[in-house]
């Protein structure tokens, strides 16, 4: 479904339009996920040339001159809040990289990094005037776009989930939100959301595909350069599709090109050893992720990454990794139990097993010195436990 703006008397046109990151084929601002031409991810080329951060503690708002959003009117407040980012010196020198920094989503009021997302989508789609829609989740986006959709009396949110997510979905269905449950995992529950959303021909919120979501998620590093004294030489996140490190990509870009930073730095991007088939695939050297690469039904630790089809977005992941000189790696349950009691222990955080595996990724590669004790490293820890999780 494409969707122009309506009726919100805003000239989006002279803020951003919409770029293939495949072929380069353009439009002007609509509501559209992927390229007609080549199906290709579409990102927003926002007009920069009078870019500047604003007095606020509002993150959308501090940033609204790097976001696809016209006016502040379209925002709601206190969805997102900025978070610590700060030197981790003990824990880096434990892990062998002395320079490291953590950026702590987990400070975020639903306890994750997709609070940013929902804050900046919904702001999207009043610019385009949607009030209905569709979204699937493994939990974490669902609850915080099910927390923003109760801000709006007028929006309703129709949420699909896999039955081996529903323990870590923390919303209550009602009069503007219904949880409807998929028997599989998050592909299956994503399948199940578009069919849903085409019968009924409303919107079909998009997940990666989506890039209001990535426009929103990008500005935890946004905050994280403006914060660092010295620029990051590596960045590492935890993935599933990978839409916060492609989100983090556009951000690292955007500040190179209004000169807020000067190099681009290397990006890592970590998944578990029960669920990685990126990982796998970059290994071997290959260009794409095939059928037999997908895990039906994944299972592991770190359950806000448990993505078996990674089809669609591993090609944009492994450009990033061969743009940046960086990587895709894997890590082990026991190395992700071992990062979490570390953070803890030395740093007080309480995480999630996918952030924790970001540590567990640097041990690995400053064991094996592909990173040096001189680097300066962001890791982005992108949220605290569900419940489940914290049982398991």
């Amino acid at each position: 479904m494409r969707l122009h703006a309506l009726g919100t008397g805003a000239d989006l046109s002279s803020k951003f339009h919409l770029a293939c990151v495949c072929c380069g084929w353009r439009c002007g601002p609509e509501f559209r996920h992927r390229c007609p031409e080549c199906l290709g991810a579409l990102e927003c080329s926002i007009d920069l040339r009078n870019a500047r951060l604003r007095d606020s503690d509002q993150p959308e708002i501090a940033y609204l001159d790097f976001l696809p959003v016209v006016a502040p009117g379209f925002l709601d407040s206190g969805l997102s809040v900025r978070t610590p980012c700060r030197p981790a010196p003990e824990l880096g020198a434990a892990i062998g990289l002395p320079r490291l920094w953590l950026k702590d989503e987990s400070r975020q009021p639903t306890g994750t990094t997709k609070d940013r997302l929902a804050s900046v989508v919904l702001a999207v789609f009043r610019q385009f005037g949607i009030k209905e829609w569709v979204a699937s989740s493994t939990g974490n986006s669902a609850t915080a776009l099910a927390r923003a959709v109760l801000r709006d009396q007028s929006m309703h949110a129709h949420f699909f989930c896999g039955s081996d997510f529903m323990a870590d979905h923390q919303l209550e269905p009602g009069d503007q939100i219904s949880l409807n449950t998929v028997v599989g995992g998050y592909s299956d529950a994503s399948r199940e959301a578009q069919k849903f959303a085409a019968e009924r021909e409303i919107a079909w919120e998009g997940g990666f595909f989506n890039w209001a979501r990535r426009e929103g998620v990008k500005i935890a590093y946004l905050e994280a350069f403006d914060t660092m004294p010295k620029e990051p030489d590596v960045i590492v996140q935890a993935i599933s599709s990978g839409m916060g490190m492609m989100a983090a990509h556009k951000g690292a870009k955007e500040y190179l090109a209004t000169g807020r930073i000067s190099s681009m730095p290397r990006f890592l991007m970590v998944q578990q050893d029960t669920c990685a088939p990126m990982a796998k695939a970059w290994q071997d050297g290959r260009a794409e992720l095939t059928d037999r690469d997908v895990i039906s039904r994944p299972r592991g630790l770190a359950r806000a990454i448990l993505l078996g089809d990674g089809r669609a977005s591993y090609p944009y992941m492994r450009d990033i990794a061969h743009a940046t000189g960086g990587s895709i790696v894997s890590v082990s349950q026991r190395g992700m139990e071992e990062a979490r009691r570390m953070l803890l222990e030395i740093e007080g955080a309480d995480v999630c097993y996918s952030a924790a595996a970001t540590i567990a990724a640097l041990r690995v590669e400053a064991r094996e010195q592909r990173i040096s004790a001189d680097q300066v490293v962001l890791a982005n820890l992108t949220g605290r436990a569900r419940n489940t999780e914290a049982l398991l």
